[in-house]
């Protein structure tokens, strides 16, 4: 009786682990760089971790293009962690003090931006 307890356990164990690697959440790092986002475009789904990651610098702050969420104040040579949930806006923007005349807002920043897709990654076509 018990050892068809545990080889009923064992079987639910081994059905359960392989479906819960489909489901793992990926984790993706961004740079934040002077003037720049890398990589600009990540290939996300809801439940994936965003690293964002400060190499310019400077303190930066990261908003949401809508401004439903933001990483604060993240110093130079530091990480914070942002969750994808399912009704995130695609864009999100980081303001960096200086740049070309032409480049600036009235603040004299630069306004940095990167993207979130949603779609998938594109797929290589071979001829």
């Amino acid at each position: 009786m018990l050892s068809k307890i545990f080889m009923r356990a064992a079987i639910a164990a081994v059905a359960l682990s392989g479906t819960a690697g489909s489901a793992s959440a990926e984790e993706y790092h961004i740079l934040m760089m002077d003037y720049a986002f890398f990589p600009e475009v990540s290939y996300v789904e809801p439940g994936d971790v965003i690293i964002f990651e400060n190499i310019s610098g400077s303190t930066r702050t990261v908003v949401a293009e809508d401004a439903t969420w933001t990483v604060a104040d993240l110093a130079d040579g530091s990480t914070a962690s942002l969750t994808i949930l399912e009704d995130m806006p695609n864009a999100y923007l980081s303001m960096v003090p200086g740049g070309s005349e032409d480049e600036v807002d009235a603040d004299g920043n630069v306004q940095v931006v990167g993207r979130m897709n949603f779609s998938g990654p594109p797929v290589a076509v071979e001829n």
